[in-house]
Formats: C-alpha cells, structure tokens, sequence
C-alpha cells in the first residue's frame, strides 16, 4: 500500500530536512525535540525563543533562519510527533500477524499514543494550545482520516471474514467507531476511568471486547 509512504512524505514536508547525517539536519533535529518538550510542558506563550536557543545551543538568530516564526515551529513539531508514530502504526496494519491481533494492537497503539506523545496531549487539554489549532494546516491534522480509511477499512473486512452479518455501510460505521476511539485515550491518564489498572491493560481490554466482537456470522444464523 503507498499510504504510509505518501502521509509520511505529507509530514515531511512540514518537519523539514532532519537527516542526520548532516549538520542542518541534526541541528533542526534537536530544536524539534527541544522544542516538543518545551511546549508541552510549559504551553506555546510561555516558551520563550530565548530559552530554547540556549538550550540547543544556538543563537537566537540562527533559530529564526530555521524557523522565521513561532507558529512554524509549533507546526514543524506536530509534524514531528506524528512522523514518529507512522512507520509503527503502519507495521501494525500491515504486518503478518493475523488480523484480529493486529486490529487489537492498532486499538491499543491508538490509545496509548497521546501519552507517549506529549505535545498531542497538551494540544488536545491546553486551551491556550488548542487555540493554535486554527494556526496548523488542516491537512497536517486530517491526514488520518484517510489512513483510517485505506488501511483500518481493509484490516476490518478482514477480521470480519466473508461470512459476516453486516452491509457495508455497518462495516463502514464500525470503522469510524474504531477510529474514534482515539478521542478517549486522553483520558486514560485519569485512574478514575480505569481504577486500579494500568492504562495499558485498558487498553488491551477495551481491544479485546471490540475484535472479539466482530465475528462471521455462525453457521445457520439468518439474523441481519
């Protein structure tokens, strides 16, 4: 499939060269991981260019000849995080597994990304930051939307099988319903939503109580 190789050359375009094996490369590689760990800890207002020069290493103009504003920089970084998630993601979706175990770890990658992605979690919690939002280009933030589609839509005929009970477009909702999960996994920080377990068992409970729901139809059962 060239999805994966398309949306990552999509996040490319805006995370800029990081090749490491060249100067400029490794330089913009180390403002953006600065940068990610600044914003999400201290919010897009209160992360100072200054600081951040300093803590790189570099003069702020130099900053500024990688990114002439702020807001460039935010954008570079939402890029990054998600660049980092795609090659693991789409070995998920593609892998050799069979398919119900993969659909189970795609769930549990989808819900345990923003606690490994922290400037996801302070966009989607900060205020301030969610503002900033209308700053990023739409497609840097819709670009899963087709990855749900193209990849997730096929994973889940496949664990459905071809003797399944339900139309397309039943298919087709249940993949938005898996997608949408992603809008709960914030939320797996907060005990109170899973006393007592790590949200890595969640997880994989909750996963395990979607796929195990999706089975071919059982021999003789007529029920739509």
């Amino acid at each position: 499939m060239e999805l994966p190789a398309d949306l990552t050359r999509e996040l490319e375009k805006f995370v800029g060269n990081i090749d490491p094996s060249t100067k400029k490369g490794r330089k913009r590689l180390a403002i953006l991981e600065a940068a990610i760990s600044m914003f999400a800890e201290s919010g897009y207002r209160a992360t100072s260019m200054d600081e951040l020069a300093s803590e790189v290493g570099v003069a702020k103009g130099t900053l500024y000849l990688y990114f002439p504003k702020k807001v460039d920089l935010l954008i570079a970084c939402v890029a990054y995080e998600k660049l980092r998630w795609v090659p693991e993601l789409s070995a998920v979706l593609t892998g050799s597994a069979p398919a119900p175990e993969r659909l189970k770890q795609w769930i549990v990658a989808v819900l345990l990304l923003p606690s490994r992605s922290p400037l996801m979690l302070r966009l989607l919690e900060d205020a301030e930051m969610a503002a900033m939002l209308a700053d990023i280009p739409p497609e840097l933030m819709s670009e899963g939307e087709h990855f749900n589609e193209e990849l997730l839509q096929p994973l889940l005929d496949e664990v459905a099988g071809p003797e399944h009970r339900w139309s397309p477009v039943e298919l087709r909702d249940r993949v938005q319903v898996i997608a949408s999960l992603s809008h709960i996994a914030p939320a797996l920080r907060y005990e109170s939503l899973r006393p007592g377990m790590s949200p890595e068992r969640f997880a994989a409970i909750l996963a395990d109580f979607v796929v195990d729901g999706i089975r071919p139809r059982p021999e003789g059962d007529q029920s739509t």
